[in-house]
This record gives structure tokens, sequence and C-alpha cells, in this order.
């Protein structure tokens, strides 16, 4: 194993032990060795899903609705949109249609069929700087 695999571990693993701390388990629950799913409020109440990948082989990668992070969105840390457009658009080996994203995605209320952000954590640092601009999401005002 290189030392980037292994920084890569424990980067993921304080990312996780953070998110725990900051945010509540989703009610879809998280995925035992793929991806963690979490829900938490910003300091206006407003209610935010988040989605980590975990997994051995995957990046540290941390979805995030779109319209919440667009101030992240000037490269500082490296991102692939997702656009809900895209979704459902290629045909798996059964004839039907796929999603298209991480399936811990798909049956989430607010991220499974948003555009959303998937930013490629490469430090704590990266993940404190989504958490501070998630602290300030406000909640939508109603007529």
């Amino acid at each position: 194993m290189s030392a980037a695999e292994i920084d890569l571990t424990n980067l993921k693993r304080a990312i996780v032990m953070r998110l725990d701390r900051e945010a509540k388990e989703h009610s879809k629950g998280h995925q035992k060795s793929y991806a963690n799913r979490y829900s938490m409020r910003s300091s206006d109440g407003a209610l935010i899903e988040l989605m980590f990948e975990k997994g051995e082989k995957s990046p540290a990668n941390l979805w995030v609705k779109e319209d919440f992070v667009r101030d992240l969105l000037d490269g500082r840390i490296p991102f692939t949109i997702s656009p809900a457009s895209k979704l459902y658009q290629t045909v798996g080996k059964t004839g039907e249609k796929q999603y298209g994203r991480h399936s811990a995605l798909e049956d989430m209320m607010q991220l499974g069929k948003a555009d959303l952000v998937c930013f490629a954590l490469r430090s704590m640092a990266d993940l404190d700087r989504i958490l501070a601009v998630l602290a300030q999401v406000t909640r939508p005002v109603r007529a």
C-alpha cells in the first residue's frame, strides 16, 4: 500500500468522524462499505443533505446540492457538477435506464433528483470550507 493510499484512508476516517459530529445519520441510513448519508441544519434551520463516499476504491467525494455551494465553485476545491438533466440517460445490461450517480444518492429526498456538486476532498480544510458555507444556508421564504 502506497503512502497516498494510507493518507486517503486516514483522510476518509477523519472526514467520517467530523461528519458524525457535525451532522446526523440520514433517515435512509449509511451504506455499510461505500457511503454515509447525512442530514444537518444550517444556523438558520435549513435542512441540508450530504453524502460522503467512504469506499476503499473511491476518492473522498462529498455530494451536496448545487444551490447551497455555488460560492465554492471557484476551483479551490476540485469538483464535478452533476446536473439532474443527465439522470437516467444510460441503459444498463437489462435494458432499464440507469440512475447515473452513486446509488446512495438516488432515494435521498433532497439530493436524489437535484443538481449536485461532487467535491473531491483533499484535506480537512476542504471539508471545513464546505461546512462553513453550508452553515450559512438560509431556509426558503414561504409565501
